[in-house]
Formats: C-alpha cells, sequence, structure tokens
C-alpha cells in the first residue's frame, strides 16, 4: 500500500547543533519514504521540483543522500561560519541545485563518488558536509578516472573527521579545509589506490603514537609488497618510539624501513 506523507522524513535534525566529527544513526527509511519526502520538499524549491524527473534515473541506495542534501540546504547553521546551499551561484542556480543536477548521472556511472559522500554527511556536522558538497561540484563526482579511490577512502572518512575537526571551531572554515585535504590527497588520479587502502591500518596501528604524510605516502613509489611487509612490524616500532618519547613517522617507515631511532 502506498503511504501519504504529509511532511518530509528528516534524519538530520537531532544533530544540527553538534559541530565537530559526529557520526549519525543508520538512515532507515525505504525507498518509498524518500521518494516521497523528496516530493514533498518539491513542493518549497522549484529546484527540486525539476529534479523530481530524474528521481528514476538514481539508484534507490543514493536516494537517501538527496533528502539529506536537500534537508542540509534547508537549514542554517546556529554559527559564524556556514555554506548557504540555496543562494544562486555562477552557474544560475543554487548549489543545490547544481548538485540534483550532477547526482543523477554520478549515480549511474560513479556510484563510489555518491557512496563517499554520504559517508562524510554520515560522518561530519552539518557545516562540514555542506562544505564537502559545495566543493564536489567541479568535476569530481563525475570523474571515473578516481572511481576505486572513492571506494577504497570511504573508510578513511571517520578518521580524517576525528583528526581534523576536533576540537570544532566555528568561527572560521580552517577545519574544513584541512578536512578537505586529507580527502583531496585520497581522492586524487595520481595516488596508488593499494596504498590508500593501507592508510587506515597505519593510522589504526599508530594510534597516539606516530604521525603520517598522507600525501607523501600515497604518492610514494614504494612496492606495496614492501609496505605490506614493513606494516606488520609498525605498531611496535611504534611503540618503541612512545617508549623514548619520541613520535614515529609511519609513512617514512612504511616506505623506507629505516632506522629511526
Amino acid at each position: 500500500m502506498a503511504i501519504k506523507l504529509t511532511n518530509p522524513i528528516t534524519r538530520l535534525s537531532n544533530g544540527w547543533n553538534i559541530m565537530g566529527a559526529f557520526k549519525r544513526q543508520a538512515d532507515t527509511r525505504t525507498a518509498e519514504e524518500l521518494t516521497e519526502s523528496i516530493k514533498l520538499w518539491a513542493n518549497q524549491n522549484p529546484e527540486v521540483k525539476a529534479f523530481l524527473p530524474h528521481l528514476k534515473e538514481m539508484n534507490q541506495k543514493h536516494l537517501g543522500l538527496v533528502a539529506d542534501t536537500i534537508e542540509l540546504a534547508n537549514h542554517k547553521a546556529l554559527r559564524y561560519n556556514d555554506v548557504n546551499m540555496l543562494g544562486k551561484t555562477s552557474a544560475g542556480k543554487s548549489l543545490l541545485g547544481v548538485l540534483l543536477d550532477i547526482f543523477p548521472k554520478a549515480s549511474k556511472e560513479n556510484p563510489n563518488a555518491l557512496d563517499f559522500a554520504q559517508e562524510v554527511i554520515n560522518n561530519t556536522d552539518a557545516v562540514t558536509s555542506k562544505y564537502f558538497l559545495w566543493l564536489t561540484t567541479g568535476g569530481v563526482l563525475h570523474n571515473k578516472n578516481v572511481a576505486e579511490h572513492f571506494k577504497a577512502a570511504k573508510p578513511l572518512v571517520e578518521i580524517f573527521a576525528k583528526q581534523t575537526l576536533n576540537p570544532p571551531n566555528p568561527m572560521t572554515f580552517d577545519n574544513q579545509n584541512n578536512f578537505m585535504f586529507l580527502i583531496k590527497n585520497v581522492i586524487n588520479e595520481s595516488a596508488d589506490v593499494e596504498k590508500v587502502k593501507l592508510v587506515k591500518d597505519a593510522f589504526h596501528a599508530i594510534d597516539e603514537k606516530g604521525y603520517m604524510y598522507v600525501n607523501d605516502f600515497v604518492l610514494s613509489k614504494t612496492p606495496i609488497g614492501k609496505i605490506q611487509d614493513n606494516l606488520k612490524s609498525l605498531p611496535q616500532v611504534a611503540d618503541m618510539f612512545k617508549a623514548n618519547n619520541k613520535l614515529l613517522n609511519a609513512g617514512e617507515f612504511l616506505e623506507k624501513n629505516t632506522n629511526l631511532y
């Protein structure tokens, strides 16, 4: 039986006032509930209404991203810095309108990119999510050359958020810029996808006992086999550094396995 909603079903409102790295609850809305919610949003916004004929082009697993994006656009943050997703851009549309143009094609041709975008929304505050969406309108969501990079980097979103967004800074976009800097390091055609896959393991191995220059690591020419071998001893070496009141450069160790201590 078809459902009949009077208001869109939202899921982000409980976290509007939270700043920094923030893990949201899983989206439990059905495809029908998401579709009806988007249609209700369309009654309030002509750009969403123009998007409705393209709903059928979307992979159903990305309907939640569409609904979340519309919800983000309709919320103004109670803080100094925010991203206005409803104001006109140089494209003649709002940021929301631009994204709604991008999503149907990306959903079919580059689904990993939209999966990644959803992961950002699921692990960051509203302003960071908006900031990410704003900076991805330049073509990266269409770029199939980094499809595998998006897939490999998805587990890093939560790690990067915790590394850069805490403590929150409500006055500037400095934290968001730092978050995006790390994201751009791994969503980069020149980055080695196999090394991107190992960044999560490296971060977990060193914990708070070391640091890592992600860009240098994913661009390095060290054979992946050598890095995998070095990764096995990384936790023990990090412990030795900590015992000597030092921090391990994990990337350099993985690339060279040099006796740094």
